[in-house]
Parts: C-alpha cells; structure tokens; sequence
C-alpha cells in the first residue's frame, strides 16, 4: 500500500474512533435528559461525557482535515486521476443524511414509549449512527477537495 494509502487509512481509523465518541456521548447525553425529563428533575452529566463529546468532535475534524489535505496534494500531483463523478458523491451524502435523520425520529420514538429509560447506549444504535455518519463524512472529502480552489493546476 502507498504512503498515501496508508495515511488515508489512518485518518479512517481516527475519524470512526471520533464518530463513535461523538455519537456515544451525544447519546448519554439524551437518554440521561430522557430520564430527567420524565422523573421532573435535572439532567446531571458526569464531566467525562463533555470530554468524550469533545474529543470525538477534535478527532473527527482533525481526521477530515488531514485526509482533504492529503487527497487535495495527491490530486495537484495526479492531475490526470479520475474521481467518482459528484452527482454519486451527493447521492450517498442524501442516503447517509436521510438514514440518520430517520434512526433519530425512529429511536426517539423508542424511547418516549419505553416505561423506563436505559441509562447507557445501545452499541448496536451508536453503530448505525456511526455507519450513517460515514456515508456521509467519505464522500465528502473528494467533493470538497474537488470544488476547493486550486484543486487541479491549470493546464498549459
């Protein structure tokens, strides 16, 4: 595998550790205002789910960063290099986004039927967060690299 390759992989690899800290914090947080919410008290949150939640946020931006900067130098130095055309990288964006926001509505639902609130997320719900996110997240980097400016050199 090419240097590139394995930068790439990488930033896949600290981008979907950041995605699940993200989604696993953002999900305590909303089960743990669920339950306040229906026994009438406050919410009150351990400081380590803010950090998680941080550090999810810190890891996933980091991680998309770098791979827009590597695949943006990868293509000034492969001028000639074919990408998927961007009407399919909208087109999995759409599916991603539509199938986060339906788990939402769907497990909200869930959850405002249940007789008691679990207090720690369901893995399987923080997974299909995370898969969603991420038909969201891959194809964005080579639609944002290819509508960037200064992507491609002008050819002589």
């Amino acid at each position: 595998m090419s240097r590139l390759g394995w930068r790439l992989f990488a930033d896949a690899v600290v981008g979907l550790t950041g995605l699940v800290m993200l989604f696993w914090a953002l999900e305590t947080i909303f089960l743990v205002s669920a339950a306040a919410a229906r026994d009438g008290g406050e919410a009150e949150l351990a400081l380590t789910t803010y950090l998680m939640l941080f550090g999810g946020l810190v890891l996933g931006a980091g991680a998309m960063f770098d791979a827009m900067r590597r695949w943006s130098i990868h293509l000034r130095g492969h001028p000639r290099d074919s990408q998927a055309p961007a009407w399919l990288l909208t087109v999995v964006i759409v599916i991603g986004a539509i199938a986060l926001i339906a788990g939402l509505v769907v497990h909200t639902a869930y959850i405002a039927d249940l007789a008691a609130v679990p207090s720690r997320p369901s893995q399987g719900y923080v997974l299909f967060q995370v898969s969603a996110a991420l038909f969201m997240l891959v194809p964005l980097v080579p639609l944002s690299v290819r509508w960037a400016p200064g992507y491609r050199r002008a050819r002589l």
